[in-house]
């Protein structure tokens, strides 16, 4: 499975938010900024996240954005859900609405959706295992070295 941009996007904007030397509130321009995301793009991406809850907007000179509870509380599915929708690896594996494939007899017995079953419930438990709290760790010291200053030589 692959993830979309959108959702590289929103995974990086959220760890951008949830840093431990981020502000309350961070505006779009900054985040866009720091993140090397196209503005348009990340427009969309925010409205999608404060759709799902996991983003607070506020408009005005201070405002932007603010993450919505506590970053322990939101995982990598929550964050790739809340702008792609259902990570479902065939159409016949959602859970809420199960379609049969084209060239597929029956959902019940189809061999390969009992496959695809366990796929996708492997991959949301991956997804659902990893906290913004560990993402914020892990992009920490790069967040740090894009921070440093360039050292300079001279001869």
């Amino acid at each position: 499975m692959r993830l979309s941009k959108k959702s590289e996007y929103a995974v990086r904007a959220l760890v951008c938010l949830a840093a431990p030397d981020a502000p309350p509130m961070l505006p779009i321009q900054e985040i866009a900024k720091q993140e090397n995301i196209p503005k348009k793009f990340l427009e969309q991406v925010l409205l999608a996240l404060n759709k799902a809850g996991l983003v607070q907007s506020v408009r005005g000179k201070a405002g932007g954005y603010a993450l919505r509870g506590a970053p322990a509380a939101v995982t990598l599915g929550d964050i790739v859900r809340a702008v792609d929708g259902p990570l479902d690896p065939l159409p016949c594996t959602n859970r809420d609405a199960p379609v049969k494939c084209a060239d597929c007899l029956s959902l019940e017995q189809c061999w390969l959706r009992s496959v695809m079953v366990e796929v996708g419930t492997a991959f949301d438990a991956a997804l659902d295992h990893m906290t913004l709290v560990e993402m914020c760790r892990r992009a920490e010291p790069m967040r740090q070295r894009r921070r440093a200053p360039a050292l300079m030589y001279e001869i």
